[in-house]
């Protein structure tokens, strides 16, 4: 699919979805300030939670998702953080590119510029599928601003997606697939998700086709320039990959790594078991400055 800008169809489609991205605040929990950074590629918007004095937790979402699927982590990531909860440009979100990236070195720039505009030095960063992908990105063109990258479920990345899982990713914005649906293929059997979340997903599906560039696997000599502490986290029912072949893969490559199989959940760990997730994440954040 050739990538092209507005992402949303039709202007009705968009205020459709926007009605939609505000009513997953319902989920949210805690306070939360929304601003707009100004870069080079466009305007990125951001959902802000936690202490003004806290350490900076930037949180990079799935593709398609937008940063309010963050609602089952926001309290307690942001209990002691300042939480930094992007909307990715050119995805779906409030964020407004005005031009298309193409490669890995423009979502480098794009974020540098944010943490920029944040006037944030150096933090954390917190990654979840696609989210995952450019985390990695990021630690392998600006590792001196970050202090510790996590990753949940890293899209390609570190191991090859199965062919299923490159058609799946298309499919939904071609032939609308139902979101349930969607998510039902990539969760682990009988979760429920809330339905303000599949609601806006089904916008997605209906009136959003986003212009991102598709994730790739790194190569062995890029993992190994990552000495960053990095935290991997893959659900044992992943269906994107195989989830141990994964995890040795990083773990022969990455020197600073800490990687665990979260059993029992799948794609979409961080809403399936939030509270295993929350915890596994604040712990590896604890150790050191972050």
């Amino acid at each position: 699919m050739k990538k092209k800008l507005p992402i949303f169809t039709t202007p009705e489609g968009r205020t459709n979805y926007m009605a939609a991205y505000e009513a997953m605040f319902s989920l949210w929990k805690v306070p939360y300030d929304s601003i707009d950074v100004k870069t080079g590629y466009g305007s990125t918007h951001i959902n802000v939670s936690g202490p003004g004095d806290g350490h900076p937790l930037v949180l990079l979402h799935a593709v398609s998702l937008s940063s309010t699927a963050w609602f089952a982590n926001i309290a307690e990531l942001s209990a002691n953080h300042r939480v930094y909860a992007v909307d990715a440009i050119g995805d779906a979100g409030k964020s407004i590119a005005k031009c298309l990236l193409e490669k890995r070195l423009d979502y480098a720039e794009w974020l540098r510029e944010v943490f920029d505009g944040l006037n944030i030095e150096r933090a954390c960063l917190l990654g979840h599928s696609y989210g995952g992908w450019l985390a990695l990105n990021m630690a392998l063109a600006y590792p001196d601003r970050l202090r510790k990258i996590v990753l949940l479920a890293p899209a390609a990345s570190i191991y090859p997606m199965s062919f299923l899982t490159n058609l799946g990713l298309r499919l939904p914005f071609k032939i609308r697939i139902p979101a349930r649906s969607v998510f039902k293929m990539i969760a682990s059997k009988g979760t429920v998700f809330e339905e303000t979340f599949i609601h806006l997903m089904e916008m997605v599906t209906r009136y959003c086709v986003p212009a991102t560039m598709f994730p790739t696997v790194y190569t062995d000599e890029e993992l190994m320039q990552i000495e960053l502490p990095t935290l991997l986290l893959i659900g044992a029912g992943e269906k994107i990959y195989n989830p141990q072949k994964a995890i040795d893969r990083a773990r022969r490559l990455m020197s600073d790594l800490t990687a665990e199989i979260i059993p029992n959940v799948g794609h979409t760990l961080n809403m399936e078991q939030p509270e295993t997730i929350n915890a596994r994440i604040l712990e590896f954040l604890s150790n050191g400055e972050c």
